[in-house]
């Protein structure tokens, strides 16, 4: 089965069929419960990477093939501009409007970070997200730093990899996709993207999306010299591109010569003479591998040099740092095999032929990985002190006398203190790096987020956090308090529990923690509340999380997630369990420590499998639905309806058959008629969503209403409560719609104004305000009043039409409630906005009103515009697009727009058509002398110059030439 997925380069052993007990979780150095932001760890990818499998593969392949994500991309581009050509006549759930609500507090896995090649004081930072995205900070070194999203065009937000090319001006920078450690909630990528505009836009190489060996990139690098680019895949070898990534070649794997071990690189680095170091081997043994070249026959394996002091066997993943002040340095620090925490720190004083064993951080006995050498390791020289080492697990660590036969190890950080301590920083790190030219600014990148510090080099090192904003958490679920209603719980990974309890984007403390899974607010008695970490093991409160109590059940039963639901009529807890059971805990609110719950396992039908989805039935009692997941090859992908499931003798009747070796995600049932029913999938390769309107019969039958739903795995179901033939479907690449389910021609439509090409867990429904929250995995919780009227604002119409100079964006409104402002914002694909302007609002009125904003900047091209509507309490809602049609006989003209102009230091240029090749830019003065001029790589209709800041005031006449046309454009520099 997983040979399938990697193609026979996968050689852990895996437990027998129909047996996911893992045994084991090893608890962290230190531990802390009541504070702990990361309480316990898993130390056995590979069941973890099982479980993600399952849920996911398509049965026929046995892969995930996640480059199919990218169709799906395109289909929504193309719905969303369709759309708004026909304007907002239409009034569908497609275009109901999501508001985000953070947190603002919390900032996710960031895998890579890239120093913009635009500045050269090293304060504008790239980071790529675990499933977030592409994010960029400006003003990283001070307390008002920003976050903005730079995301356009990312088919996949699981963003692992960033290098640049700044030998062309603005850089090319190339973003890897796809997380390669094998634990449990790694995004799989799509290849590797790329940007000719400094990381404004973004188009997939089409080389990297129809290979697999691209769909974990480990890491990325762009020799300074040749300029070529390298990546590190988890699955396929070392790749290099000689032509800026149009072609890849296979430099070092299993089948090159000289042939590595592994097709798993797990590092790469360039020392400061350019000489080219790999490592090979992430849960597999194999070794550090040096080149001059980079070219196939030129790596010599060092590990196996005699007296080379590396060791053999006995480890796995290895992690890099070169001195870039002395080519001949560099440390590698290696896995245990047996732990997969730290097996040692080695150091080389000669580029890799001989090595020595460093003492360890905190000493011989101490492992400052935390058993997790396999999954966080960072690392880092000082740029101008080749003797000052960094290295971060759990926490950082520094030695300022690396060469020393027993240099000295220092504590700079603690995940286990109070956020507000000037050494907190979150634990598990993943990447640390030293701002250009510095040796005491520095920035790390955890599962966390960023800290920032000033003083790496001090005795005492002070940390600050780089996360207001930068919302980025990954959800697997989230609950929905009946009467408070900005009152909701979300698990998030590695994040813990957080509770939301105000309007609009806002920080959330956190109620408990570890990875936050499933949770519940009883709807009879709200102070009663329940969150979950791994497996069977959870958190209760009885007074809001005032105080609460530890019941971890089982660390062994139940899926790494469980999927759990709670009755709050009898106050039972169904969950996960073993294969062929469930759990029934029948005094979660009462007992008063693990040992007193009262719990049973009813047997499930044979070959059921494990349980992937409980549901409480909306009308009968002691009822709850299950689906199930493959345990093996044989069993799963059935649903099962449960009668008396609080006791040890239940009545079960399987409903829904399945397909075998497949995954329900959700049973979504009709909150008024439980014989009506949405069976959700989340397998590639497999029809996704089906109905019936007699589930309760003795033999129900089944509908595909899957339609026009690109090929993606589908996580969630929900029902309008106000017309159960709409509904609304939680997925891979987003929330989609139907406003009628019909048989194989049901229409599917992604959302214009919500949750997009990201991945969405979980919708939840509260009746008190008809509310639906999507918990994203990736980008925070979002909510939408798409069921309730009448809306903050009505919006009658929106439309945007040419005038003498630009366009002129016109809407209506038929009443307004605490409205504070319009946004008016534009998009060139109907995809990525930007704000061009805003209007004060009324406030609260019942008569119609018009607005009107004039667009100065809008060209020749077609566009797209928007609403981003605020309210007194910060509430934001959308409306849906409308197009603004290419100008009437514009013929063949270059140019749509230049804006902004005046401009400063940036100017973006929007072409009427898609440019291929290259495309010039050059600014004349008003003496006709040409005082700048770029050559970009034209991939799109926008290009994006940055203009020099030593460029004098004035008026100038900038040209573009591109698609073998020239246009003009005055522009004025302030």
């Amino acid at each position: 089965m997983l040979g399938l997925l990697f193609s026979g380069s996968f050689h852990l052993a895996l437990p027998d069929a129909g047996s996911h007990e893992p045994g084991w979780l090893a608890e962290r150095e230190g531990e802390d419960k009541e504070n702990d932001g990361d309480e316990v760890r898993p130390d056995r990818p590979d069941l973890a990477l099982l479980q993600d499998m399952d849920r996911t593969r398509d049965p026929a392949t046995g892969t995930v093939p996640t480059e199919r994500l990218l169709a799906a991309a395109r289909f929504n581009e193309k719905f969303l501009q369709n759309a708004a050509q026909r304007g907002t006549a239409t009034t569908g759930l497609e275009s109901a409007s999501w508001t985000e609500r953070g947190p603002n507090n919390v900032g996710g896995r960031v895998l890579a970070m890239l120093f913009d090649p635009a500045d050269v004081t090293g304060s504008a930072v790239f980071a790529g997200t675990a499933n977030g995205g592409l994010w960029k900070i400006t003003n990283a070194t001070t307390g008002t730093y920003t976050w903005s999203n730079v995301s356009s065009g990312l088919s996949n937000l699981a963003v692992s990899a960033l290098a640049a090319d700044a030998s062309v001006s603005p850089a090319i920078i190339y973003a890897g996709t796809g997380e390669g450690f094998f634990n449990a909630d790694a995004v799989r990528g799509g290849g590797i993207f790329k940007s000719t505009d400094g990381g404004v836009t973004w188009a997939v190489l089409p080389a990297t999306v129809s290979n697999p060996d691209f769909l974990r990139c480990q890491k990325l690098v762009v020799h300074p010299v040749t300029h070529d680019v390298y990546a590190a895949t988890r699955n396929g070898g070392l790749y290099r591109s000689q032509d800026k990534g149009v072609t890849w070649t296979q430099v070092l794997n299993t089948t090159t010569a000289q042939a590595s071990v592994s097709t798993r690189v797990a590092d790469i680095e360039i020392a400061a003479d350019n000489t080219i170091f790999v490592t090979m081997g992430l849960f597999a043994t194999d070794g550090i591998y040096r080149s001059a070249t980079g070219n196939v026959s030129s790596w010599t394996k060092l590990n196996t040099l005699s007296g080379s002091g590396l060791p053999t066997t006995g480890y796995n993943r290895i992690e890099l740092a070169c001195a870039p002040s002395d080519a001949n340095r560099l440390f590698a620090i290696f896995e245990n095999s047996a732990t997969n925490g730290l097996l040692d720190i080695y150091r080389s004083l000669n580029k890799g032929n001989t090595w020595t064993v460093m003492p360890k951080p905190g000493g011989s006995s101490f492992d400052y990985t935390s058993g997790q050498a396999w999954y966080a390791q960072a690392a880092a020289v000082s740029p101008i002190n080749p003797d000052l080492l960094y290295v971060g697990g759990l926490d950082l660590y520094v030695t300022a006398n690396a060469s020393a036969a027993t240099p000295i190890w220092t504590k700079k950080s603690a995940w286990n203190v109070a956020t507000t301590s000037t050494n907190y920083v979150h634990a598990d790190h993943h990447e640390f790096l030293f701002l250009p030219g510095s040796g005491s600014e520095a920035i790390s990148a955890s599962d966390g987020g960023l800290a920032y510090t000033a003083t790496a080099t001090a005795a005492t090192t002070t940390f600050s956090q780089r996360n207001t904003n930068f919302n980025v958490t990954q959800f697997y679920a989230v609950a929905m308090h009946p009467t408070n209603y900005n009152y909701f719980l979300a698990g998030a990974q590695d994040n813990g529990t957080r509770q939301f309890t105000t309007a609009g984007i806002n920080s959330t403390p956190q109620i408990s923690g570890g990875d936050g899974g499933y949770c519940t607010i009883d709807q009879n008695a709200p102070t009663n509340q329940i969150s979950s970490y791994v497996y069977n093991q959870y958190y209760r409160t009885t007074d809001g999380w005032s105080t609460s109590t530890q019941l971890f059940l089982s660390g062994t039963t139940g899926s790494f997630i469980n999927p759990w639901d709670f009755d709050s009529s009898l106050n039972v807890l169904y969950a996960g369990n073993t294969t062929n059971t469930y759990l029934a805990w029948t005094n979660p609110m009462t007992a008063n420590n693990a040992a007193g719950a009262s719990t049973i396992a009813p047997a499930l039908p044979a070959n059921s499998g494990d349980v992937s989805f409980v549901g409480i039935a909306p009308l009968t009692a002691k009822r709850i639905y299950l689906g199930t997941n493959a345990s093996s090859a044989t069993d799963g992908g059935t649903v099962l309806m449960v009668d008396n499931a609080n006791t040890a003798t239940p009545t079960i009747t399987k409903i829904f058959p399945g397909t075998v070796n497949t995954a329900v995600s959700c049973v979504a049932v009709d909150p008024a008629n439980e014989a009506h029913v949405l069976v959700t999938l989340s397998n590639y390769g497999v029809v996704s969503v089906y109905e019936s309107t007699n589930a309760t019969a003795a033999t129900p039958t089944w509908t595909s209403v899957e339609g026009n739903l690109p090929d993606m795995p589908v996580r969630w179901a929900l029902f309008d409560p106000r017309g159960t033939s709409k509904a609304l479907l939680a997925t891979e690449m987003g929330i989609y719609s139907t406003d009628k389910l019909n048989g194989s021609s049901t229409v599917w439509k992604p959302t214009a104004n919500g949750p997009l090409n990201m991945r969405v867990d979980m919708l939840r429904y509260r009746t008190g305000d008809k509310t639906v929250a999507a918990a994203t995995h990736g980008r925070g919780l979002f909510t939408s009043a798409m069921f309730a009227l009448p809306l903050p604002v009505t919006l009658t119409s929106l439309s945007a039409a040419r005038q003498s100079s630009g366009a002129l964006v016109r809407w209506q409104t038929a009443s307004e409630q605490h409205s504070l402002r319009f946004e008016v914002e534009r998009s060139v694909n109907a995809v990525d906005y930007q704000r061009i302007g805003t209007v004060a609002a009324a406030g609260s009125s019942s008569s119609a009103l018009t607005y009107t904003l004039p667009d100065a900047t809008a060209g020749l091209g077609t566009y797209y515009y928007r609403l981003r509507q605020v309210d007194t309490d910060g509430t934001i809602t959308y409306s849906a697009p409308v197009a603004l049609a290419a100008a009437a006989g514009a013929g063949n003209a270059l140019l749509s727009s230049v804006y902004p102009n005046p401009f400063r230091a940036d100017l973006s240029v929007e072409l009427r058509e898609p440019a291929t090749g290259r495309a010039t830019l050059d600014l004349v003065d008003a003496q006709g002398r040409r005082a700048w001029a770029s050559t970009v790589a034209a991939t799109g209709r926008q290009l994006h110059a940055e203009i020099p800041a030593a460029l004098a005031p004035g008026t100038y006449v900038l040209t573009v030439r591109a698609n073998g046309q020239v246009a003009h454009r005055r522009v004025v520099k302030q």
